[in-house]
């Protein structure tokens, strides 16, 4: 018989945690991929897994950025080398951490990951979170943005103009707080809000340690 794989045992510990009712709503609960089981493994049970990738349009114009410099570089034009030295892994790095937001809810943390970038929220450091909307226009596009309020915004094109509003405290006592487009911001701040109640009474209030996250 075979032996079940850590990707069954995720789910099915999701559904019996009320996981499956986020799907049943219509959210994008996922499997991890081998980045996410890597560096997103979150704190106890995976309750609420999702990932947003850029438009088309967007790897579109990436893509005709990065093939506008190797066509002189076919054409053998003088110093054409240089520019695709320079160029090409810029796009590459663009592409790389531009292309997918993701989100992971644990019992224990919220993270949040644009590319290499995005904060890992304890729980327990949480005041509050609800569903909201905002205008990307406030927050001048899209990517990783502070608005005029100090708040950080992680969205993605394509979410249409949802989001979840997370209100938190890091290590220094500090108010933070934290925007994530989702199209399906109801269902993902429920499930923040579930790890929140399943908190043992009296836990203690952790938060990132004094340094981390300091400007995001």
């Amino acid at each position: 018989m075979a032996e079940p794989n850590d990707d069954d045992d995720e789910r099915a510990l999701a559904r019996r945690e009320g996981a499956s009712m986020t799907a049943r709503e219509g959210a994008s609960v996922e499997t991890a991929d081998p980045y996410e089981r890597q560096y997103m493994k979150g704190e106890g049970l995976v309750l609420y897994r999702d990932k947003q990738r850029a438009p088309w349009i967007m790897s579109a114009l990436i893509g005709a950025g990065a093939l506008g410099i190797l066509v002189p570089l076919v054409l053998g034009q003088p110093g054409a080398w240089l520019g695709a030295l320079i160029g090409l892994p810029i796009f590459f790095l663009v592409w790389m951490l531009f292309a997918v937001l993701r989100v992971t809810v644990s019992q224990g943390k919220v993270q949040v990951q644009y590319g290499l970038f995005g904060p890992t929220i304890p729980i327990s450091a949480i005041e509050s979170v609800a569903p909201t909307e905002y205008r990307w226009t406030a927050f001048g596009g899209w990517g990783i943005r502070r608005g005029p309020d100090g708040s950080w915004l992680y969205n993605m094109p394509g979410d249409q103009g949802r989001a979840v509003r997370i209100e938190w405290r890091d290590a220094k006592g500090r108010r933070r707080v934290t925007l994530v487009g989702s199209k399906h911001n109801v269902e993902l701040a429920k499930t923040i809000e579930q790890a929140r109640r399943a908190l043992p009474s009296g836990a203690a209030r952790d938060a990132l340690p004094p340094g981390e996250d300091d400007d995001a």
